[in-house]
């Protein structure tokens, strides 16, 4: 590798670098409007008595990002292990508020 090859990969790579930072920003705002539903939903069970955990609707989510990561041409399992980790981070948040 010349000099040359090895300053284009360099800028390259930190071009890539800057739009994957750009994208966790993104992804952050998300979350975070995520988070505000969730609140929303730990009101109406605290009002009804559910549980934060509710078996059929963790079944239900992970079909749908199953099919979406699918239909995106994303690895199903990287996204299934990504929202089973989301999906208990914030029923441990529902539990402490509920």
């Amino acid at each position: 590798m010349t000099e040359q090859d090895h300053q284009k990969a360099t800028r390259v790579l930190s071009e890539l670098r800057q739009r994957i930072d750009g994208i966790d920003a993104e992804l952050i705002a998300l979350l975070a409007k995520r988070q505000r539903c969730v609140e929303q939903v730990i009101e109406v069970k605290r009002s009804v008595q559910l549980p934060a955990r509710i078996p059929a609707r963790i079944d239900e989510v992970l079909a749908h990002i199953r099919e979406l990561a699918e239909d995106g041409n994303v690895e199903p399992d990287l996204a299934i292990a990504i929202w089973r980790e989301m999906i208990e981070q914030f029923i441990a948040y529902e539990e402490r508020r509920l």
